[in-house]
């Protein structure tokens, strides 16, 4: 990465000129003790007072993860030297830990940078449940991590729920926490943490609504709660809609915005609805 102080900026110290970019004070103290940054071509360790024009440069810190790699394909929507957004099936984790054997999105981009031979380590920003399909972000390395998770990402979804909502649009704000004696299902609770979900029906076909939500807050599992608190569960929902066995609930992660680090540049990525998704709603009540 390469930057410079503006000629039209006063003498400013290296760490709050990095940090003004965005970069954590932990990942600072680890590239200066690296020795992974110059300044006019020099390398420091000191936190240096610059000068209008000084160019600084670093390297991202090489990374490597212990999740044991799967082989297996991934869906590229895009990658770059920071990002890797990944189109996640339904029917499988985003993340697992470690040595964990169990099939995971995280573990197949493990293997994706093992094999591509990239120094990187996995991050992802955002999290899908294992039924939900769509958009999942990771960053390449911890101090874009950091500045993902600290900045603002919309996260829209589309999703098939059941039966006809009144209101055809509107703002769920309804607080949710863990339900008692549960470590998974959750539910709405005064004393849960603030939950807000913008909706809008999109189309009504037989019992089933398409519809389009937007989150405004990032709790577990909060759409699926919001959406059975209102009466219209998602679709196959076995855990808040009628109980069953546990299988796909339609909801698709379809897009993403977000401000690229460094450049502020806006970034849209969108991945179509799955096959299994467009083919239920096109069956309509056959499927209910």
């Amino acid at each position: 990465m390469e930057f410079s102080l503006p000629a039209a900026s006063s003498p400013t110290r290296l760490k709050t000129f990095l940090q003004s970019l965005g970069l954590s004070g932990t990942y600072w103290k680890k590239l200066k003790a690296a020795g992974a940054i110059t300044v006019n071509g020099i390398p420091t360790q000191r936190d240096a007072l610059l000068q209008p024009g000084d160019v600084i440069q670093w390297h991202f810190l090489p990374e490597h993860s212990d999740l044991l790699p799967e082989e297996a394909p991934i869906d590229i929507l895009l990658e770059t030297e920071l990002l890797l957004a990944v189109n996640k099936p339904a029917g499988l984790v985003t993340h697992n830990a470690g040595k964990e054997r169990t099939p995971s999105l995280s573990r197949r981009v493990a293997w994706y940078y093992k094999e591509h031979e990239l120094p990187c380590a996995v991050h992802p920003v955002s999290r899908l449940d294992r039924e939900t399909s769509g958009i999942v972000l990771f960053a390449k390395n911890a101090c874009v991590h950091h500045m993902l998770s600290a900045g603002h990402l919309e996260k829209t979804y589309l999703g098939l729920t059941l039966g006809h909502w009144e209101q055809k649009e509107g703002r769920i704000d309804f607080p949710i926490g863990r339900k008692p004696g549960s470590i998974v299902e959750r539910q709405v609770s005064p004393e849960g943490a603030p939950a807000r979900t913008r909706y809008t029906v999109l189309e009504e076909r037989g019992p089933l609504s398409l519809v389009q939500f937007q989150l405004e807050t990032g709790r577990t599992h909060q759409i699926r709660v919001h959406c059975a608190a209102l009466g219209h569960p998602l679709l196959g929902d076995t855990l808040y809609g009628a109980p069953g066995k546990p299988g796909r609930h339609y909801l698709h992660a379809y897009r993403l915005r977000l401000t690229v680090p460094f450049t502020d540049d806006p970034l849209t990525l969108t991945t179509p609805l799955p096959e299994d998704f467009t083919t239920v709603w096109q069956k309509g009540t056959d499927m209910v």
